[in-house]
């Protein structure tokens, strides 16, 4: 959880922008989708990034930055699974048909009027990534949308052109949004309770590394409003917050199921999926408009969830008068001691209490939490 997103476009002339909205009349709007999916039962932790495009002539080429390093192969285009089932209605929050379709794109359609164009992104082709360098936090990374995909944006008509992403937040991008605390003395408790931080953070300048910060903040995009959606499991309570939320409420399992998975899904898979997804609710945070466009964007919440471990208690009782046990044995055995067991049993507290303030107990306790789910999960496939 460290850095900041940016977003910002190349001008056709390849120069800075102000020539490019003097020639156009007009500076390039974007209203942004962020959707960050987080749900361990699942396997589900990635980030879904929706870029609805307006005014956009004078657009060469259009670049996100990630403070992190990520891999080309963790991107997903989205534009096909939107158009499954009543997955554009979850996505835009309202009645939408799809409407003319060419390989590449198809438009919508809302209330019978032309509504967005949605644009098939091929990664690898129209969608590239390179390294960033930066001293402080380390190496970044920066997509690009090519010269070849705002061309066909741009010929995409005058309404409003959409692009959706999914990046798959793995390896070294897993807390790139998050940071969990666990508590360290878990060992003496039946249950526990396990903090978890997220922040998204958009355009923040302080932040940009040099090499980029010149070019996000000379062309940047006129940016009138960022929709922001946190999807958490029920066992998470809400403590903290900033900005304040605009809206919650429970998933809709139908009208995502697809969605989430990037797949249509099979009819005999369908009830346990909804089952999965009834777990989820929606936190929703919305920020600018078309009469105040903003800069940035920052969005913090913590959330904490209760973790019950009595079977890891009642182990660790046991190991407790084991190690005592074992030492007061070890005593009697080298320095023939035939004092009171306390001291032993002592020393076996102060083992186990270093086990837990390393963290050790800690890590087998959630390996042990995935590996039951997996081991359920399996049985019931195995079932059908």
């Amino acid at each position: 959880m460290n850095g900041t997103l940016a977003i910002w476009y190349e001008p056709e002339d390849g120069g800075n922008s102000a020539q490019a909205i003097h020639k156009d009349h007009g500076q390039p709007s974007l209203e942004i989708h962020f959707n960050l999916w987080r749900d361990n039962p699942s396997k589900t932790n990635f980030l879904d990034i929706g870029l609805r495009l307006s005014d956009i002539k004078s657009v060469n080429r259009i670049y996100i930055y990630f403070p992190v390093s990520l891999r080309l192969d963790q991107f997903q285009d989205l534009s096909t699974v939107m158009a499954y089932g009543q997955t554009l209605d979850a996505v835009f929050n309202m009645v939408v048909e799809v409407g003319s379709k060419t390989d590449l794109r198809y438009e919508t359609i809302k209330n019978g009027e032309p509504f967005v164009t949605v644009h098939k992104v091929n990664i690898g082709d129209d969608l590239t990534l390179e390294p960033v360098e930066d001293a402080l936090k380390g190496t970044g990374s920066t997509i690009t949308f090519t010269e070849a995909m705002c061309t066909r944006l741009r010929a995409g008509g005058s309404g409003p052109q959409y692009l959706r992403l999914r990046l798959h937040l793995t390896g070294n991008s897993q807390t790139l949004f998050t940071q969990e605390i666990i508590g360290q003395e878990k060992i003496f408790v039946s249950s526990s309770q396990r903090l978890e931080l997220t922040e998204l953070r958009l355009n923040e300048q302080r932040s940009f590394p040099h090499s980029i910060a010149k070019r996000a903040s000379a062309n940047a995009f006129n940016i009138v409003r960022v929709h922001y959606f946190l999807i958490r499991e029920l066992g998470h309570a809400l403590v903290t917050q900033h900005a304040p939320i605009r809206k919650v409420r429970r998933l809709e399992a139908k009208l995502w199921a697809s969605y989430l998975r990037g797949r249509e899904i099979p009819a005999q898979d369908a009830a346990e999926e909804e089952r999965l997804l009834s777990r989820l609710i929606i936190y929703h945070w919305r920020d600018g408009s078309e009469e105040e466009p903003i800069q940035d964007f920052t969005a913090f919440a913590s959330f904490q969830a209760s973790t019950p471990g009595l079977l890891f208690y009642m182990i660790g009782v046991v190991l407790l008068g084991a190690v005592g046990s074992a030492m007061h044995d070890l005593g009697k055995g080298y320095w023939r001691t035939t004092q009171t067991t306390l001291p032993y049993l002592l020393g076996g507290l102060a083992v186990l209490w270093a086990v837990a303030r390393t963290g050790v107990w800690a890590w087998l306790e959630t390996r042990a939490g995935q590996v039951r789910r997996a081991f359920f999960r399996a049985l019931k496939h195995i079932g059908r």
